[in-house]
């Protein structure tokens, strides 16, 4: 069944790509014969053949779907489908949203440059996927898909590029791939940037912005979950992915069940369920809604806590049984491991991914030595790596191959696993491990393990993050802006311990490179020691920049600005909201015209000067305000930590040793 399913993509994919070939890519290759000392012949047929086996490869790849949900069955893409909606702002700023059924050229109706954000299990990948095949169906130009964990240091875009063109290593001359691309009618989907190496990100990101500069005439879809450097791709415009609707996770459901049976069990449960509230999380998201199946085909009940429902979706993948044998055939372990004693070795497994920069790819020889890391950490090293390989390969499906890569079916079963074994396995330093995550200069790259974790141990989470954070703010209220006083020094501290902010008065002119929003960063770089690319350029939302003196507002978002917006989500009372509304839109600011000037409480700032001192708080909330500013509430704050304290005491007087 899945040969004939695959031999029939391959039939269905040769003519359509060849279509694309002979559109967008033959043409070309006419145009530069002449620039070329080859036989053109060969050429022609090197050319070809390389360019088409792509084509053909790329579609029969991304048509299949690789999921947990369907273990080891192989399932076609277009069969599980939803259409997902992406959410944007328009060019008059108002609020849209577009259906994604298939490719279409209104994603790129403003911007060639497009960027979708979401965070974990939200379909970005799925979408690219997607799109890709789209393209090609439609004949709508020649798509790559480039997934970025494969980038690093040694190995830039155009290198991708030719490895996916050139399989068998043949040689086949960059500037001549460059030289079509440059030619316009690709369409390069960066999947993953979230994904990159924490250490290779800088150098990635340069590489991305130079290819994209000499590609310009082409589209570009770059995807991620939320990260800081993001910033340095300001000129994309930006998409988000809208949560899955009950009905949609429904209908995703019922696609994933080709018995019949099981999916009308699970919408009546969840409809039934007097705590939907706990559980519609699992609905957002396709890949919540396929691991709910998962965990519901295995073992009836449905969990309302995250760790809960993740360690069923284990259980359910480690018992499950091979329906191809029968109901009753189970695999046996290549590692002979039980269920709890395969669960430790991936918890430390999933830590140590964690600390490879989150890495969730990875080549033969990298997997082996984590794995030896692994085992032997839990003291399972009599257990050989090829064989605890083979069960997270096949009979334990929580890893799957690319190629020469093998990777984590999804990140956040790494996530999972990485926040079991902070839990559970790492005593004495627990606290540090969870400080260093949530304080870490990347933390939204760990904000998805915190998460796991404090469904695990709420209390710990409070009592080492969210107390941290708090007696962070109050600390920074009592020790800051010590030489100032007034109504406004409480809302500049309010700012500033969530943002480290700057300001330059410069005008911008797309046209022109010295008067363009990066010149702002070439600035900045002569003055200060900044870490690029995390800094975000203030374009202030004002009718007449001349209104502000043309000041623009560059900011590097703190990691504690991005736990305050957690802990807000979460619902807790401390945080609060600065109303932005009644600000005037004109501010009177003398700035010498491209020096910038760091908002710090130097007691001599020319930003400081009591003439100044509201002027720099309003045109930090002008630009901060298009995201609504939030910060923390003293009083709450103190409140807060007292409470916490007093149960700490009484917790700690209860005598255990007491039987």
């Amino acid at each position: 069944m899945e040969i004939e399913t695959i031999k029939n993509i391959a039939t269905i994919a040769a003519p359509l790509t060849k279509v694309v070939f002979e559109t967008f890519l033959k043409p070309k290759l006419e145009q530069i014969r002449k620039s070329w000392k080859r036989d053109n012949a060969i050429l022609d047929h090197a050319f070809e053949d390389k360019f088409l086996e792509y084509l053909n490869e790329a579609y029969e790849k991304n048509a299949i779907l690789n999921t947990v949900a369907f273990k080891r069955r192989k399932i076609l893409l277009e069969d599980v489908y939803i259409p997902l909606k992406l959410r944007y702002r328009d060019e008059k700023d108002n609020r849209q949203t577009l259906k994604i059924q298939d490719y279409t050229d209104d994603l790129f109706k403003e911007s060639n440059k497009i960027l979708i954000t979401d965070t974990a299990g939200m379909g970005k990948s799925t979408m690219s996927k997607k799109l890709l095949l789209s393209c090609i169906k439609q004949n709508k130009g020649v798509p790559i898909l480039i997934e970025l964990r494969r980038l690093s240091k040694t190995k830039d875009v155009i290198q991708e590029i030719l490895e996916q063109l050139n399989p068998i290593n043949e040689e086949i001359d960059k500037q001549f791939i460059l030289d079509i691309i440059k030619r316009g009618d690709f369409i390069f989907f960066f999947d993953g940037f979230d994904e990159i190496s924490l250490t290779d990100r800088a150098r990635v990101t340069t590489e991305i912005q130079k290819f994209i500069s000499k590609a310009r005439k082409n589209k570009f879809v770059l995807t991620s979950r939320p990260e800081e450097a993001l910033s340095s791709f300001g000129d994309f415009q930006k998409f988000q992915i809208s949560p899955l609707i009950p009905n949609e996770a429904f209908e995703l459901i019922e696609k994933y069940d080709s018995s019949n049976k099981i999916a009308p069990l699970l919408i009546e449960k969840i409809k039934d369920n007097e705590n939907f509230d706990n559980i519609k999380e699992y609905l957002t998201t396709p890949l919540l809604v396929s691991l709910l199946f998962t965990a519901f085909e295995h073992k009836q009940s449905i969990p309302f806590k995250k760790h809960i429902f993740y360690r069923q979706v284990f259980d359910a993948l480690f018992e499950s049984h091979d329906l191809s044998k029968g109901d009753s055939f189970e695999r046996e372990k290549h590692s002979k491991l039980g269920s709890d004693e395969f669960h430790r070795v991936l918890r430390a497994f999933g830590y140590f991914c964690l600390k490879q920069e989150n890495k969730i790819e990875f080549s033969r020889d990298e997997l082996g030595q984590i794995v030896q890391e692994s085992l032997e950490y839990v003291d399972e090293g009599q257990v050989k790596s090829s064989d605890f390989i083979k069960d997270l390969l096949i009979t334990v499906p929580i890893f799957s191959k690319d190629g020469i890569y093998y990777k984590w079916s999804h990140k956040s079963l790494q996530e999972y696993f990485a926040a079991q074994f902070i839990f559970i396995d790492s005593k004495e330093i627990q606290s540090d491990i969870l400080k260093r995550m949530a304080f870490h200069e990347n933390n939204l790259s760990y904000i998805n393990v915190l998460d796991l974790y404090r469904s695990m141990d709420p209390s710990g989470f409070d009592a080492v993050i969210t107390q941290n954070l708090l007696t962070k703010f109050i600390d920074y209220l009592e020790n800051s802006y010590e030489h100032f006083e007034g109504d406004h020094k409480l809302l500049r501290q309010e700012l500033t311990f969530g943002y480290d902010v700057y300001l330059i008065r410069i005008r911008f002119n797309l046209k022109s490179e010295e008067h363009h929003p990066s010149e702002v960063f070439n600035i900045l770089k002569k003055h200060f020691k900044i870490k690029f690319p995390r800094m975000s350029i203030g374009i202030n939302v004002v009718k007449d920049e001349n209104d502000i003196s043309c000041i623009k507002v560059p900011e590097i978002k703190k990691p504690e600005q991005n736990l305050i917006e957690y802990h807000k989500n979460l619902g807790y009372d401390f945080v609060k909201e600065i109303n932005t509304e009644k600000l005037n839109e004109i501010i009177d600011l003398k700035l010498i015209k491209r020096k910038p000037y760091h908002v710090t409480d130097r007691k001599n700032s020319v930003l400081n000067k009591p003439e100044n001192f509201k002027k720099v708080n309003d045109l930090m909330l002008l630009y901060l305000g298009r995201r609504s500013v939030i910060s923390i509430d003293n009083e709450s704050a103190k409140d807060y930590l007292e409470l916490t304290n007093q149960k700490s005491k009484k917790s700690k007087k209860s005598d255990l040793l007491n039987f």
